[in-house]
C-alpha cells in the first residue's frame, strides 16, 4: 500500500504520525498535475481549503500493476476501507486459482 498527498511536507508528515500509518506516503503532488493522468475530482478553488485540491481517489493494482478497482469521490464518502480491499484481493486470488 502507498498513498500520497497534494499536502506540503510538514502538514503530510503531520497527518502520517496522526494515523499511525506504516506506510509509503508521498507528499506535495501537484493537484492539477495529477488529475489529469489520474481523472480525480480537482477543486482549483479552494472552498475554504489553504490552497487548490484533489478529492480522494483510491486505485487498487493487480499484480501487474493494472488498475483492477477504482474509487473516485466527490465528498467525505465514497473510499477504499481496509476490509473491501482485503475481501477484493482474496476474490481476485481465488478467481485466478480457478483459472487455472
Amino acid at each position: 500500500m502507498i498513498a500520497a498527498s497534494t499536502d506540503p511536507e510538514a502538514e503530510a508528515l503531520q497527518s502520517i504520525e496522526a494515523s499511525k500509518v506504516t506506510f509509503p506516503v508521498g507528499h506535495s503532488l501537484d493537484p492539477a498535475h495529477i488529475s489529469g493522468l489520474t481523472g480525480a475530482l480537482y477543486s482549483p478553488e479552494a472552498n475554504g481549503k489553504p490552497r487548490p485540491y484533489l478529492h480522494t481517489t483510491n486505485f487498487l493494482l493487480n499484480p501487474e500493476g493494472k488498475v483492477n478497482i477504482s474509487v473516485y469521490s466527490s465528498g467525505p464518502l465514497g473510499r477504499l476501507v481496509w476490509q473491501d480491499v482485503i475481501q477484493a484481493v482474496k476474490h481476485r486470488k481465488k478467481m485466478a486459482a480457478a483459472a487455472k
